[in-house]
C-alpha cells in the first residue's frame, strides 16, 4: 500500500511539473513580470535576442534613437553558449540569432556582477558593434 501511495505522489508531482512546462510556467521566475524568451519568440520567431542572469535582452541596434548615443564596450561578461530558438530550454547566455562563442560586453562602463545584469550589453558582430537593451517591466 505505501509504494502505490508513493507511486501516485510522484505521477502526480511529474504531472503537475508537465503542465506547468506546457502553459510556460517551468521553470518559475519568481517576483518578476519581465518577459520571458517565451513571450518574445512566441509573438516573433525572428526576434533577436539573448539572455543574461534570467532578463531577456533585444537588439536595438538598427533603431533609429540608438544613433543618437555613443556606447563604448566596458568589461566582457562571458560568451554565448549557444544558439537556440527553443523557449523550454532557453538559458544564460543563450541567443535566437548570435553564433556560440560570440563575446558579451558591458556598455557605458556599466559594471557587472553576477545576477546584477547590466540595462544594456554589447556583442561584435561582422565586424560592427551592436547594442542588446534589457527588456524590465516597470
Amino acid at each position: 500500500m505505501r509504494k502505490v501511495i508513493i507511486y501516485c505522489v510522484l505521477v502526480s508531482f511529474l504531472f503537475f511539473l508537465a503542465v506547468l512546462s506546457l502553459t510556460g510556467h517551468f521553470p518559475p521566475q519568481v517576483g518578476t513580470d519581465n518577459p520571458s524568451a517565451k513571450d518574445i519568440l512566441d509573438g516573433n520567431a525572428d526576434a533577436d535576442i539573448l539572455q543574461l542572469d534570467g532578463l531577456v535582452y533585444s537588439n536595438v541596434s538598427n533603431r533609429d534613437w540608438i544613433s543618437e548615443r555613443e556606447y563604448t564596450k566596458g568589461e566582457k561578461i562571458g560568451e554565448i553558449k549557444k544558439q537556440t530558438t527553443n523557449t523550454w530550454w532557453f538559458w544564460n547566455l543563450y541567443a535566437s540569432k548570435l553564433p556560440a562563442g560570440t563575446a558579451v560586453y558591458t556598455a557605458n562602463g556599466e559594471e557587472y556582477g553576477k545576477g546584477d545584469a547590466p540595462l544594456n550589453v554589447m556583442v561584435k558582430r561582422n565586424g560592427e558593434w551592436e547594442v542588446y537593451q534589457s527588456l524590465r517591466e516597470g
